[in-house]
């Protein structure tokens, strides 16, 4: 493979004083050392040109087994300076909530205060559509008819916060009080309330502030390593199968892939100074399947076979792309093995996984959906976990790699050094993964009985 070491091994000496120009670069002849180094090369060369030659060769082994560190190389590489990283991300503020306490109509009060799971989302003079319940009144103050198709869902205006910063409403068809029709009737515990837009007065020049600020989360990077070694008895063995050091190496970089890919799904991030160490710091990294927004369940199961209708698809692509915040309209769905052979199983023509699609070197089925494009493949790690029901949504364009030290290749004089007789290579990356929007990423699972 070729490497950051070994590009440049002899280029020093040859072109050391030397106006020759270098074949790396025609513009660069010497410096004060004659050394080339990475610094100048990075410097007058492409400064992504040793991450990019390095992770073109390393996407290109195995990459079905691990999709997630696939796909992260393929995104935009972002460099940490320390093992910390912080990062922040903002989305919409949010249109839906519900009343976690009942509302009890009154004959006399004017407003009432809502006790809610989202309280955050109203400002002063935002009306709210109440989901369900019907207006009690119109603007002329004559009472709507129940059976009437046309009747408008009861709407409400903050006027108002409590100490709790609950929002405090009227109504705007509601009950009359005090020749108005701004009484609020009963509403049910659970009830889904809307967001709708400002009704402000006619000398209002101020309203509610609007703050929608980004919110910091902490990642750490972990320091991931892999030593090959062959020993020089060993190399210069006959053998029958032509299994040498380069195949010992690819064997190692698919190795450390596939438990980097585990950390990047489901490690916990900590960092901890063992007595094993000598008090030096372990950093360890938050896998991408505890950073997801929500949580889906999928099918119904009787009898421990899982069964997934078209109305469920529906249900499922919904809250995939509905009420993310922010999001694409193409999502990645990591699956277990009985996950996707529920999946599979579907008796329609509409929704079954269809085309295969090829993207960042791996392969998905495509299933089209009216809200947005799935691309589905079963991931085997899923199953090593024990979560052969379980599947991982993710937004690609929110996916984001860090690294504090990028993928490199050490060799190491173990033979000079009185160590061993073998020749040595360490492989590293210190990097991190981390999901920007939450909402737009989501664990499933089939539902159980």
């Amino acid at each position: 493979m070729a490497t950051e070491n070994n590009l440049y091994q002899g280029g020093a000496e040859k072109y050391k004083g030397t106006t020759e120009p270098n074949p790396l670069n025609p513009q660069f002849t010497d410096n004060p050392d004659g050394i080339l180094t990475e610094t100048v090369a990075r410097e007058i060369a492409d400064p992504e040109m040793y991450q990019k030659d390095i992770d073109e060769r390393i996407t290109k082994i195995r990459p079905m087994a691990t999709p997630v560190d696939q796909i992260s190389r393929f995104a935009t590489l972002q460099q940490a300076s320390s093992f910390e990283v912080k990062y922040y991300s903002v989305g919409t503020r949010p249109v839906m909530t519900t009343l976690t306490t009942a509302v009890t109509a009154s004959a006399s009060a004017t407003s009432v205060p809502l006790e809610v799971a989202d309280p955050d989302m109203f400002t002063l003079d935002d009306t709210i559509r109440v989901v369900g319940v019907k207006a009690i009144t119109d603007f002329r103050g004559t009472a709507y008819s129940n059976n009437d198709p046309t009747t408008p869902d009861l709407c409400l205006c903050v006027c108002g916060k409590t100490s709790q910063g609950q929002p405090i409403v009227f109504a705007v068809n509601g009950n009359v009080v005090n020749r108005q029709n701004i009484g609020v009737p009963s509403i049910a515990a659970g009830t889904k309330l809307i967001r709708m837009g400002k009704s402000c007065g006619e000398l209002d020049v101020q309203t509610g502030r609007f703050n929608n600020l980004p919110t910091s989360e902490l990642q750490y990077c972990q320091n991931f390593m892999a030593q090959i070694e062959q020993s020089t008895l060993d190399k210069i063995a006959n053998k029958e199968v032509n299994w040498g050091f380069s195949d010992l190496e690819e064997d190692s970089i698919y190795d450390m892939r596939l438990a980097m890919e585990n950390s990047f799904l489901f490690g916990d991030m900590n960092m901890v100074k063992h007595t094993t160490k000598d008090g030096m710091a372990q950093w360890f990294t938050k896998g991408i399947w505890w950073q997801a927004g929500k949580d889906i369940e999928v099918g119904t199961t009787v009898n421990g076979v899982t069964t997934i209708t078209d109305n469920d698809l529906v249900d499922i692509s919904r809250d995939l792309f509905v009420g993310t915040g922010i999001g694409n309209k193409r999502k990645v769905l990591l699956c277990g093995s009985d996950f996707l052979a529920a999946l599979s199983k579907i008796d329609s023509d509409k929704f079954r996984l269809k085309d295969t699609v090829e993207v960042w070197n791996l392969k998905f089925k495509s299933w089209e959906t009216d809200f947005g494009e799935i691309l589905a493949m079963h991931d085997e790690l899923f199953d090593m976990n024990g979560m052969a029901d379980c599947a991982f949504a993710l937004d690609p364009e929110f996916l984001t790699k860090k690294t504090h030290l990028s993928w490199s290749r050490n060799i190491l004089d173990l033979k000079k050094a009185g160590v061993r007789n073998t020749d040595a290579v360490v492989i590293q990356e210190i990097s991190c993964l981390y999901l920007r929007y939450a909402k737009a990423h989501a664990r499933l699972r089939l539902a159980e009985e």
